[in-house]
């Protein structure tokens, strides 16, 4: 199984870019639907966390005037840190005591294997 000529070092890279900014109060969240499992009646799942998963390289206040206000923040993740997969629109993040819904995932990087992607979310 021949990868990607990229793959061997683009891989990599994209951790060491990341760890440059990297923000350990920065926790990555993936979601999931729960899992029922009739012989002991729990219910797995949910929620996988992933700590330190990113470098935060934007912040901000969408709009004007100072009510109501949404904030957004844009940051860099690595795939190795995160089960080696990228992140989606259906999971969150938690950053300075607040939890944001990620509303967009680009751009992604991969070859055969993924690297990292930027997340985009608001609170």
């Amino acid at each position: 199984n021949v990868m990607a000529s990229q793959d061997a070092w683009a891989a990599p890279l994209a951790v060491q870019l990341v760890d440059l900014f990297r923000v350990n109060s920065f926790t990555y969240i993936r979601t999931s639907a729960p899992v029922y499992d009739p012989a002991t009646g729990d219910v797995t799942g949910g929620e996988t966390v992933y700590t330190a998963a990113g470098a935060v390289t934007k912040s901000g206040m969408l709009g004007t005037g100072s009510v109501g206000k949404t904030l957004y923040l844009e940051a860099w993740m690595d795939t190795a840190g995160i089960d080696d997969q990228f992140a989606t629109t259906d999971d969150f993040v938690e950053y300075n005591g607040r939890r944001w819904n990620i509303t967009s995932v680009d751009p992604q990087y991969s070859g055969d294997v993924l690297y990292a992607c930027k997340v985009r979310a608001e609170s």
